[in-house]
């Protein structure tokens, strides 16, 4: 256990430490590709986008992981049921980030002349990839013994369903925001509801399927 809770807790001040890191640098220097989508020449709007909320909450939980982990190796105990419900959430969260580039906003640059690694270069590596893969796997394999439920998979909504507010709210109503995400298909309004079911769909599938993995890796080692 003891193994295991180290290893939860150096990874975890790793997520922590590069977040504030790739978060500064992001929103003082912009990215390689987001300039271009947000249609911003500086970084700061870039904190209104998805990806950097959801690793900035990823973040957050981190931190609090990283402090938790510490005091599961000190004090020998388990990390608290609570913390593997919210890493859950904050995982499915930055992972809907990772598939998102992966599979529809890289793909669709790829389309368009531009270069498909472009997203996940520099800076948003870490964000776009990195950090989601490696705080999956962490919840699966480092985060305790505790059985991930519907409820922690159905918690894992929240973010997209917050996010989603203000974001349709700049874009299709107040035209504030570009569509950087491209979830209007250029404008097409009345698609956003369908855009908005789907997103709910793939993120409740991402949470049921790492809880999935998480719930038969601590069954496997209750057996063993």
């Amino acid at each position: 256990m003891n193994k295991k809770h180290l290893l939860f807790t150096i990874i975890n001040a790793f997520l922590f430490l590069s977040t504030i890191i790739v978060t500064y640098v992001t929103l003082t220097h912009g990215t390689v590709a987001g300039q271009v989508d947000t249609g911003t020449n500086y970084g700061w709007f870039y904190i209104v986008t998805f990806t950097v909320e959801s690793n900035i909450f990823l973040g957050i939980i981190a931190a609090l992981s990283m402090a938790l982990g510490i005091r599961s190796l000190v004090r020998k105990v388990e990390l608290p049921r609570l913390l593997t419900i919210w890493y859950l959430v904050a995982a499915s969260a930055v992972a809907l980030t990772c598939l998102t580039v992966i599979f529809f906003l890289a793909p669709l640059r790829a389309f368009s002349g531009r270069n498909y690694f472009e997203m996940m270069m520099g800076p948003m590596f870490f964000f776009h990839f990195f950090n989601p893969v490696l705080a999956c796997l962490t919840l699966i394999f480092l985060s305790g013994p505790t059985k991930l439920t519907l409820k922690a998979r159905l918690l894992a909504l929240l973010p997209p369903i917050l996010y989603s507010i203000p974001y349709i709210l700049n874009v299709a109503v107040f035209k504030t925001w570009p569509d950087f995400y491209k979830l209007t298909f250029d404008g097409k309004y009345f698609l956003i509801p369908v855009v908005f079911v789907v997103f709910c769909l793939v993120v409740f599938g991402i949470s049921s399927l790492l809880a999935f993995f998480h719930n038969k890796y601590i069954s496997k080692e209750i057996t063993s």
